[in-house]
């Protein structure tokens, strides 16, 4: 099938925006804040990556889930314009699905999910400490896209990456062994995915 975007993105026989299943596996940033007031906030996004390798620079897209609204994470990175971005393992699927839920901005999600912190090195937000990388972030730019039909606003975060925390268990002759990362990936509607098989194929010359 085809369809234009301009005529809506649940043409028959889908009943569902497409999108998310199309452009997929989309690894998820953890991305822990901290307003003015000192008020942390941990919550994940699957519309998360890496933009440019060196220097490093990561976006993610704190997007609003309703007309009028906006996500705490981007309230907070509006006051104190810094994050990090934690990587997350399968072993932190139940805790990252936890934090999840739409609390009020003055709950912190580390403590109401029972998530252990541990202070960053240069930027204020704390990182989770069961996270095997995380990524301390300067806030680069904020784009401002075009809203949804009903209103809401989206928004794409691009962060400088000032500091890498790496487990010293991930690091195999040199580099970062992605399956011992064990990375979680976002699939479309609520699935979830894992590495799977890992292949190398080398570029021409």
């Amino acid at each position: 099938m085809f369809f234009a975007v301009a005529d809506g993105l649940r043409p028959a026989p889908l009943s569902h925006n497409p999108m998310n299943a199309l452009v997929m596996p989309r690894p998820i940033g953890w991305i822990s804040s901290i307003s003015r007031d000192g008020v942390v906030n941990l919550a994940p996004y699957s519309y998360f990556n890496l933009v440019c390798a060196e220097p490093p620079y990561v976006m993610f897209a704190p997007n609003a889930a309703r007309p009028g609204t906006c996500k705490d994470t981007y309230s907070n990175i509006c006051e104190v314009p810094e994050f990090v971005a934690n990587l997350v393992g399968e072993h932190d699927l139940d805790a990252m699905n936890a934090s999840s839920k739409p609390y009020p901005p003055d709950v912190d999600e580390f403590a109401a999910c029972g998530i252990a912190s541990s202070p960053s090195r240069m930027v204020r937000p704390p990182r989770v400490a069961s996270a095997l990388g995380a990524l301390e972030c300067t806030v680069h730019e904020v784009i401002h896209l075009p809203p949804t039909p009903d209103g809401r606003e989206n928004h794409v975060v691009i962060g400088a990456v000032v500091g890498i925390h790496i487990d010293d268990t991930l690091i195999v002759d040199g580099r970062v062994d992605e399956r011992a990362l064990r990375p979680l990936a976002r699939l479309g509607y609520m699935n979830y995915g894992t590495l799977g098989d890992v292949f190398e194929r080398l570029r021409p010359d």
